[in-house]
């Protein structure tokens, strides 16, 4: 694995890379230090004063896939912060090369879960600070910052407004419940929305717990009150709360849909972006 071949020499493998990556001294005795050293050297035999050139993009994805790989192997994570504040710092050398470490970032970060809000968060910040960028490209990185801000893993999230299914106005954190966790869907009226709905509703096991009061769900339709609510309301289990808001897609990371959030009891993200395939895992055993 290419990884672990940059903890030791003797490991090492000669083969195409975009620019040279670092090797861990022997100094470096475990694999904390070994990936921080790593992480904070990766682009040190880059010159970020060149274009990187189209027919090396390929290239370049294994680099961040590299750099991204050992930071999940085991780096510090606030070395992992200050490394890419850094690079970002650095890549301005050439405004392409920001723009196109962003995509990357982009593509291989707000697609995958297994990463921490705040990495992105850097990148994101990164792009805030970028004066010279285009304005709405960079009006849109400054937006999926604040939705991420919203919706981070471990805080509460966003206190947003809805309308349920009996026309009363509430707030999220105005749902009173003694059950452990929320089970916060947020889906559109597109049929995919209601078939994977109608799976979670439906699956016995998932509403025993839901009956026995372990769970609360908030099924939260994104956009104006549904027209047609009473005729598709057997696709919504009535001991669920339904409602609408109009606001959460401009407030909140939702990446996929319909996308679902554990909440604790104090409203807490426990998991987000989630399917009903990895629900009914967690909750039906």
């Amino acid at each position: 694995m290419l990884v672990i071949s940059l903890f030791s020499a003797s490991n090492a493998t000669a083969q195409a890379t975009l620019f040279e990556y670092p090797i861990a001294p022997d100094t470096c005795t475990n694999i904390e230090t070994r990936c921080n050293y790593s992480v904070q050297h990766f682009w040190d035999k880059c010159d970020f004063s060149k274009p990187f050139e189209e027919q090396n993009d390929s290239l370049l994805m294994e680099a961040m896939i590299t750099y991204f790989d050992i930071m999940k192997a085991g780096a510090n994570v606030n070395v992992a912060l200050a490394s890419v504040r850094n690079l970002m710092f650095k890549s301005q050398a050439n405004h392409d090369n920001f723009l196109k470490l962003m995509s990357l970032a982009e593509y291989l970060l707000f697609f995958d879960s297994d990463f921490i809000d705040d990495l992105y968060l850097t990148f994101l910040q990164s792009a805030a600070d970028a004066s010279w960028m285009n304005k709405e490209k960079r009006n849109r990185y400054i937006d999926i910052s604040k939705r991420i801000q919203n919706s981070k893993l471990g805080n509460p999230l966003y206190n947003f407004e809805f309308t349920s299914i009996t026309g009363a106005r509430k707030h999220l954190q105005d749902v009173k419940s003694t059950a452990s966790m929320y089970v916060v869907i947020f889906s559109d009226n597109e049929s995919g929305s209601s078939i994977e709905r109608m799976r979670l509703s439906t699956d016995i096991a998932f509403n025993q717990k839901v009956e026995a009061g372990e769970i609360e769900v908030i099924n939260i339709i994104l956009g104006d009150t549904p027209k047609n609510w009473d005729k598709d309301s057997q696709t919504y289990s009535q001991t669920w709360i339904v409602g609408a808001s109009k606001e959460v897609q401009d407030k909140l990371d939702l990446r996929i849909m319909p996308s679902i959030f554990l909440l604790d009891e104090n409203f807490n993200i426990i998991a987000k972006n989630k399917t009903v395939d990895f629900i009914k895992n967690v909750f039906v055993r």
